[in-house]
């Protein structure tokens, strides 16, 4: 998590520095927000590819298709800050983090390949991936008036999980194979939106926007070698060499979101209720006829959506530096 406390502490700076870059007076906005999120991640559908070597010696390529993992939902939650300056304009970032659980067990259909053609073989899987999300945007947005607002910026997000994985292989002589892995995730890129902020009643908004997206992605995985094994009925232990690859891919899609927000002028805190769903789509290098030379390091996502989405709720204070106008 170090690249992401460096991306805070970045932000962090240049909203707080702009006030001495612009010699002018700002209002500076504090607060926090918590989202009750649902995430249906690209890789749901349990499709991942891994290289083996395995005592013969030998190179195989193992393809697995497995039952899809269900949705997950918790709270992510995190800090906001935002600075406004010449009237008009403002940058504002948000970092939220939250932690999911994943779990999927049932049949599945096993590949592998070393020099020559595919083996198939069913099996009996059962995952459980333990998950820590995040998400990043910093912005820099334009009143074009009263109610419009654009907008454009940097986006991080990502996840890293802990998988714990066995398999039983219905084999001539059955075996237990047992796997265990982490698995990084960064992703980084940037977008432009349109927001509209509508007045209904004193000191009560409307607040809507939307907003496309690009991001590139790289997924790190590492092995436990000491808990990946094949546990036979007849050769007992057989200790499997596993070397993932770095993958790659890029991301792009949108998001939306709708809230109400209500202003009490008292205490200069604005309150913000609503919903926020982003949909992403994945494109990566992987071919079933070329498994060697794809960017899939673990899970095939190829052509598979990201679905992200749920009920916000924040809490900004509002304070003016320097003297007005």
């Amino acid at each position: 998590m170090k690249r992401n406390s460096i991306t805070a502490l970045l932000a962090a700076a240049l909203i707080l520095g702009a006030q001495a870059a612009i010699a002018a007076p700002v209002d500076l906005s504090i607060g926090g927000t918590a989202w009750y999120i649902w995430w249906k991640p690209a890789w749901s559908d349990s499709k991942s590819s891994m290289r083996v070597l395995s005592p013969a010696p030998a190179l195989i390529v193992m393809s697995e298709d497995a039952s899809d993992f269900k949705p997950s939902s918790n709270v992510m939650a995190g800090p906001i800050i935002s600075i406004g300056f010449l009237e008009r304009w403002s940058i504002q970032s948000v970092f939220t983090m939250g932690r999911l659980y994943f779990r999927s067990k049932g049949t599945s259909r096993d590949t592998q390949m070393t020099a020559g053609p595919w083996n198939f073989s069913p099996s009996y899987k059962k995952y459980n991936r333990d998950v820590l999300k995040w998400d990043s945007d910093t912005s820099i947005g334009c009143a074009l008036h009263r109610m419009v607002k654009i907008f454009a910026g940097f986006k991080h997000q990502g996840y890293s999980y802990k998988e714990e994985m066995t398999d039983l292989l219905f084999l001539t002589n059955p075996a237990a194979f047992t796997r265990s892995l982490t698995d990084d995730v960064r992703s980084y890129g940037g977008g432009l939106g349109l927001g509209l902020t509508v007045p209904v009643a004193a000191n009560f908004y409307i607040m809507m926007s939307v907003s496309g997206v690009v991001l590139w992605s790289a997924e790190t995985i590492a092995i436990s070698q000491k808990k990946t094994y094949i546990l036979s009925s007849t050769d007992g232990f057989i200790f499997l060499f596993m070397f993932p690859r770095k993958g790659h891919y890029l991301s792009y899609g949108g998001s939306a979101s709708l809230s109400f927000a209500y202003k009490i002028e008292e205490i200069n805190t604005t309150l913000s209720l609503g919903g926020r769903y982003q949909l992403l789509y994945n494109r990566q290098n992987y071919s079933k006829n070329n498994p060697l030379y794809n960017d899939a390091a673990s899970n095939i996502i190829d052509g598979q959506y990201d679905h992200f989405f749920g009920i916000t709720l924040s809490a900004i204070y509002t304070f003016h530096i320097g003297e007005r106008a």
